[in-house]
């Protein structure tokens, strides 16, 4: 099972990017070349976002063709991308902020940073943990492609709710169980195979407290806390 993960999870990056491309093309990639709506922010993430998906492309297919030297000295890169795509997450929300407190109200605007904020902590924990346990290959490999099984999120939301035209109560559900569903399927599969719960385990509570920050983006303590942010750091 596990020699079986490791030579197929970059196919499942390479779904990733296709649902990426295709959820992105109707909402961004198709306002090329004007980008009109669109600032820096947004085009910075979308170029780090990609730097990263591509990294997981090519990371298992290195260690498929035992070129284990190269996989490490390419796997440095993450410490260079994946800080940026962190950092181009805060420039987003706060694009988004600034867009959003001219038309709707300061309430439903931090609720709105629920969305963005939030991740680029869950980001930041998921990479921290799969670089600590770089030498452990089966923590490394699920932490790290539980930062895809994010990333996939946006791209199948619009891909759903966008190209599919469903809504998005019908779309939220599916979304849900292609990701943090994914990973709670994972987290049985290992339990019952005997293997360490831990990395797939931290994975499905990001995505509890995922779904509990979003639900509470009106609550007084998350108001708070957005205002925060937005005072001091936007």
């Amino acid at each position: 099972m596990e020699k079986v993960l490791h030579n197929r999870i970059g196919y499942f990056f390479i779904g990733l990017l296709v649902i990426t491309f295709l959820g992105f093309y109707p909402t961004y990639l198709v306002k090329f070349p004007r980008f009109e709506g669109f600032t820096s922010a947004h085009h910075f993430h979308g170029f780090v976002a990609l730097l990263w998906i591509l990294l997981l492309i090519v990371q298992p297919f290195l260690i498929r063709a035992k070129q284990y030297s190269l996989h490490r000295q390419v796997g440095k890169l993450g410490y260079v991308i994946m800080p940026l795509v962190m950092l181009s997450l805060f420039l987003v929300a706060r694009a988004g902020y600034y867009r959003n407190i001219r038309v709707i109200s300061e309430a439903d605007t931090l609720a709105g940073l629920t969305n963005g904020i939030p991740d680029l902590f869950f980001l930041g924990t998921l990479f921290s943990l799969g670089m600590i346990y770089r030498k452990n290959t089966s923590y490394h490999l699920r932490f790290l492609a539980s930062t895809g099984l994010m990333m996939l999120g946006p791209g199948l939301g619009r891909l759903l709710v966008v190209a599919a035209a469903l809504p998005v109560p019908v779309a939220i559900p599916i979304i849900v169980a292609l990701t943090t569903g994914t990973g709670l399927v994972w987290l049985i599969v290992d339990i019952r195979q005997k293997r360490s719960p831990f990395p797939m385990a931290v994975f499905v509570g990001i995505g509890f407290i995922a779904f509990v920050l979003a639900a509470n983006g009106h609550s007084a303590w998350w108001q708070s806390f957005a205002k925060w942010i937005a005072v001091h750091l936007f």
